[in-house]
């Protein structure tokens, strides 16, 4: 497959991620329902076997920056994802996932930002390399387990 994203718009780029996270999810296993307007951040809804649905809010980024989500779209609960979906050029992409919920236990690469920018508060997860460790257990990999 291609890894380069330097001709993608940002638009592509989403587009691309958004596609790249229901396939991810669908070979696990989980269903996967797209939505019809994306005007309350989410982007699709899986459903795991057990039969529990989890509203996903999937974000593309690079290298250097971190993925957020405005505070208005955020959920902090155990049935809301972010999956930030790292598009690194010359390689595969990579797939993160975080509840909303994670917010409220964990600090290390999950942080929000209560004076936030222009548009407010956001939650965000930080791709620094200070926090590689706490990042691997946000890796797809490890954690779709957690959501079967």
């Amino acid at each position: 497959m291609r890894t380069s994203y330097k001709h993608l718009n940002k638009v592509q780029k989403g587009s691309f991620a958004e596609a790249y996270a229901k396939m991810a999810f669908t070979l696990e296993g989980f269903e996967v329902y797209t939505t019809e307007y994306d005007d309350r951040g989410i982007d699709f809804v899986i459903r795991n076997k057990e039969g529990n649905y989890f509203s996903v809010q999937v974000k593309a980024t690079g290298a250097a920056a971190n993925p957020f989500i405005y505070k208005k779209k955020f959920k902090a609960s155990s049935d809301f994802l972010l999956c930030a979906v790292r598009l690194v050029e010359d390689e595969m992409p990579e797939i993160y996932l975080a509840r909303g919920a994670d917010w409220n236990a964990e600090k290390e690469c999950l942080h929000f930002n209560p004076c936030g920018g222009a548009a407010g508060a956001y939650y965000e997860m930080r791709f620094s390399i200070m926090f590689s460790e706490s990042l691997k257990r946000h890796s797809f990999e490890n954690y779709v387990e957690h959501l079967m």
